[in-house]
């Protein structure tokens, strides 16, 4: 097989790992194989390319789902698929190829060839979450989701998790590298060793009780179902809603204390019509909440209107008592970066509000509620996003995520996007509650186990106690500083094994 489909072939098993398939034991035979065909690069040149074909695999065969929102409305956006999705995958895997790149250019021995590939690589994958707003989607450690190693984010968060699953692979393939016996050994030991530490630890912080809620809650989930292509058709929004109110109305007739409607369930701004939240309080029970995505308009009229992507909260008196605004937007699918330029190509936002949302402004994404634990709203794309989800200042107890995850399609996207929000309520160490339009929304306790579900493109309700909480986790405490430790360590550890022969 040549070394150029090789590469692609070790990604796309990679790309197995990842949800919905999840075969996470594919981790350390396509990390092992880019180990391998990395180590035998001369230049920094040839390291690069072998990262992103790798890459280009990786990320063509996991995020293949991309190609969706272009099918929403494909007379319109279709001719972009077969431009968008390489493009797509291949900016991602430049990452991939600067690491491998980086690694070649810094390893100066074999000894320390898997620490500098394995620091360098997670570095720009790192870097990915950032760059350009940031997109850090499909990170590796999300493989483990199912296992006892992905509890080990409550201490190191993702992104530590997927420095560990890379060294681990790293140090796999360097078993099968021409070396003496004794340093495959010494490979397959610390390999070993770092696996069973992280099971371990896994285990242990899986076993650890979570502390018991001094008052129950009763949490409600509306999943309606709502195709994109009918979602925002005028003739239909009466029928949405009044679908919205029924559901809402059986959950509180089962005793829900608050109910939570999906990103946009609502495509007119609710906050404005005094008629509409009052047939919504009429479906609530006293002291109720809905927790409703929809937008919200300021500046109605004026030359300064924004429209923003809400969570909207409406109580049983009809009164809008808090409101979140989505600050982390989707670039080309809330907002077109650059849109003077991009737009000369016929490139614009696949919403249809002229412009594009607008980003809330910087606030404490915590909302308190009276008669509700105070949470943090979520909304869509920012679940994916660690760091960005709280004030450590303030106390919280759990979690929401509203999301329209129909844009993702059915195959992959929602069952990835699930799984991230599953190692956010990882870890924080609170449980989380997740709205989702066609699906998959669920309850999540603050181990990211799934308490129930309801399943995609199903329409329905779910009612779940609020679980306990695990109280502060290190990861909530130091968030990124501790990865950020782990990685500096890697680092220096390859510069003074480079010293070695």
């Amino acid at each position: 097989m040549p070394r150029w489909l090789l590469c692609i072939v070790s990604g796309l098993a990679l790309a197995l790992t990842q949800a919905p398939l999840q075969f996470y034991g594919l981790l350390p035979v396509g990390i092992g194989a880019l180990f391998l065909l990395w180590h035998k690069t001369a230049t920094p040149k040839a390291a690069f390319l072998t990262g992103w074909l790798g890459g280009l695999g990786y990320f063509a065969g996991s995020m293949f789902w991309i190609a969706e929102p272009f099918l929403v409305d494909i007379a319109t956006f279709g001719w972009l698929i077969p431009i968008a999705v390489p493009l797509f995958a291949g900016g991602l895997a430049l990452f991939w190829g600067a690491g491998f790149a980086l690694a070649r250019w810094a390893s100066r021995s074999a000894i320390a060839a898997p620490f500098m590939l394995a620091a360098s690589w997670m570095l720009f994958e790192a870097l990915r979450g950032v760059v350009f707003t940031g997109f850090p989607w499909g990170l590796l450690g999300y493989a483990l989701v199912d296992v006892p190693p992905i509890q080990v984010a409550a201490v190191i968060g993702i992104t530590g998790v997927t420095l560990l699953t890379i060294l681990v692979g790293c140090l796999a393939g360097a078993v099968f590298m021409p070396a003496s016996g004794h340093r495959r050994v010494a490979f397959a030991a610390i390999a070993i060793a770092l696996t069973a530490g992280s099971w371990g630890i896994g285990q242990k912080l899986l076993n650890e009780p979570l502390t018991p809620r001094s008052e129950p809650l009763l949490v409600g989930m509306v999943q309606p179902n709502v195709d994109q292509s009918q979602k925002w058709k005028p003739e239909l929004r009466n029928i949405h809603f009044n679908d919205l109110i029924e559901k809402t109305r059986a959950l509180s007739e089962q005793g829900a204390d608050v109910v939570i409607w999906p990103e946009a369930a609502t495509p007119f701004p609710i906050a404005e019509m005094a008629d509409a939240r009052q047939i919504i309080a009429g479906a609530l029970r006293p002291g109720g909440v809905v927790l409703a995505g929809g937008i919200r308009v300021d500046g109605r009229g004026t030359p300064e209107t924004y429209i923003y992507n809400s969570v909207i909260a409406v109580d049983s008196n009809a009164d809008v008592v808090a409101t979140y605004d989505k600050q982390h937007l989707v670039p080309f699918g809330e907002y077109v970066p650059f849109e003077s330029l991009v737009s000369k190509f016929g490139i614009r936002s696949m919403i249809t509000l002229p412009g594009g949302f607008t980003s809330g402004a910087t606030q404490d994404r915590v909302i308190t509620i009276p008669n509700l634990p105070a949470f943090v709203s979520m909304i869509c794309y920012e679940a994916i996003f660690p760091s960005e989800i709280l004030d450590k200042r303030v106390k919280i107890e759990w979690l929401v995520h509203v999301t329209n995850d129909a844009w993702f399609g059915s195959i992959a996207g929602p069952q990835q996007h699930l799984t991230q929000a599953r190692v956010r309520a990882i870890e924080r160490g609170l449980p989380l509650a997740r709205a989702a339009n066609t699906g998959i929304s669920a309850m999540l306790d603050a181990k990211g186990r799934l308490v129930k579900t309801l399943g995609l493109n199903e329409s329905g309700i779910l009612l779940s106690a609020l679980p306990p909480n695990s109280g502060l986790t290190i990861y909530g405490r130091f968030e990124e500083i501790l990865f950020g430790i782990c990685l500096i360590f890697c680092f220096a550890l390859a510069v003074t094994l480079n010293r070695f022969n």
